[in-house]
């Protein structure tokens, strides 16, 4: 945990288990301490949810590697990279229709609401799917991503102030 991957970024490799949600979230917590409080609050959001969705619904439960989250902090912006193997292509192309509804949406506000409110009528649907909204527009993170099969990258981007 906490490498340098040589880009001004620190990696860190979550484990297929119930402790990398909280691993992650301390790794965040440390890479971002020069930023200001609304920026470090943002980025453990984003890293607490890209940490589920890699714990959750990576490639194989045999391996127990979940996939990496990387943090640079550029200038006055912020960048979380989450990178791992999808279970199938069709995980990676949901993943990419969300992203690309959420940068073409004029109000993500309106996207959240909207999916809030499946949630509240459809309670037993199997997947939430509302971290990447909650990352957009909670986190006010832009995001996007690359497919490589077997390979998924999602970066989430921002402007960070610096901390007093």
């Amino acid at each position: 945990m906490g490498a340098d991957s040589g880009k001004g970024e620190r990696t860190c490799k979550l484990r297929r288990d119930r402790k990398a949600v909280d691993e992650a979230r301390r790794f965040a917590e440390l890479a971002v301490t020069t930023c200001d409080a609304d920026c470090r609050q943002a980025t453990a959001l984003v890293v607490s949810e890209f940490a589920e969705n890699l714990v959750k619904y990576g490639a194989s439960e045999n391996d127990t590697s979940a996939g990496t989250i990387g943090i640079a902090v550029e200038s006055d912006t912020i960048r979380v990279r989450a990178k791992n193997r999808v279970v199938s292509s069709e995980d990676a192309r949901k993943a990419q229709e969300t992203i690309s509804k959420i940068a073409g949406s004029p109000s993500v506000m309106d996207l959240y609401r909207s999916r809030l409110r499946e949630l509240f009528e459809n309670p037993t649907l199997p997947r939430a799917q509302l971290g990447l909204l909650r990352v957009a527009f909670e986190g006010g993170f832009k995001l996007s991503c690359t497919y490589r099969g077997p390979d998924l990258e999602i970066v989430a981007e921002r402007r960070c102030g610096r901390a007093p």
